[in-house]
């Protein structure tokens, strides 16, 4: 018990450190890329193929989760959308729209806590709970999970798998709508990040994140895909990406 509580203090004193100098998640989580263990948790998917997967982490929010569907719609592309249980009772129209549309709907928690504080059966209860939300919305199971902050343990990947659920990463990531940054920076950070096979984080939802404008994602994601498709990236949705789906 003592060498738990002690490695989750240095776990906890590592996050902030990373707060207070890099800013934002999505930094923290990626700080190096990780290979994927098998079955387990990805970062990645396959560099010899140029395909890529984006990704919307803590919706549904309106108006952005539609106006973001509506963008993806008149591009032809499907996405993976990392749900938050409180956020889909909230909207659950919204959730059934990711699905009638061909998109693919993750398990992003109840409501998005750090894990890695949690014990066994929280964190199987954040996992369950949005399971049953996300069922009772949608009608689908998902079988893809993402841990909030990107923050994990082999522990929240055991209890994940207990579940049978694949713990889903990403290997590239910008600002995340963040008040200060403009669209075309976004769009110029991913440009730089995206190689074949990325995983690219975004968010549509707010939770109480005070420094966000997801507005600037809405502006940013129509000129990320026409730079990525110029470089003739294909956009895929996770499953599809990992080989889980032809």
């Amino acid at each position: 018990m003592f060498r738990r509580i002690k490695f989750i203090f240095w776990l906890f004193f590592a996050l902030v450190v990373c707060v207070v100098f890099f800013g934002t998640e999505e930094s923290c989580a990626n700080l190096h890329k990780k290979n994927n263990k098998e079955g387990i948790v990805y970062w990645h998917g396959d560099s010899n193929q140029s395909k890529v997967a984006l990704t919307f982490d803590d919706g549904p929010n309106e108006p952005y989760t539609s106006q973001i569907l509506d963008i993806l719609k008149e591009f032809n592309i499907k996405a993976t959308f990392f749900l938050i249980g409180k956020n889909v009772q909230n909207y659950p129209e919204v959730a059934r729209r990711i699905i009638r549309e061909g998109h693919i709907i993750g398990n992003h928690t109840h409501d998005h806590p750090e894990l890695i504080l949690k014990l066994n059966s929280q964190i199987r209860y954040q996992i369950k709970k949005t399971e049953e939300v996300l069922v009772d919305a949608t009608g689908v199971k998902p079988y893809l999970f993402r841990p909030p902050y990107g923050l994990d343990t082999p522990l929240v990947w055991r209890e994940a798998e207990k579940l049978n659920y694949i713990v889903i990463k990403w290997s590239a990531s910008a600002f995340n709508g963040r008040k200060d940054m403009l669209p075309g920076q976004i769009v110029d950070k991913l440009r730089r990040e995206v190689e074949n096979g990325s995983i690219i984080l975004f968010h549509d939802g707010n939770r109480t994140t005070k420094n966000a404008d997801r507005s600037r994602i809405v502006e940013a994601l129509p000129m990320l895909i026409e730079s990525l498709q110029k470089r003739s990236y294909q956009f895929v949705t996770v499953p599809q990406l990992l080989g889980f789906e032809n």
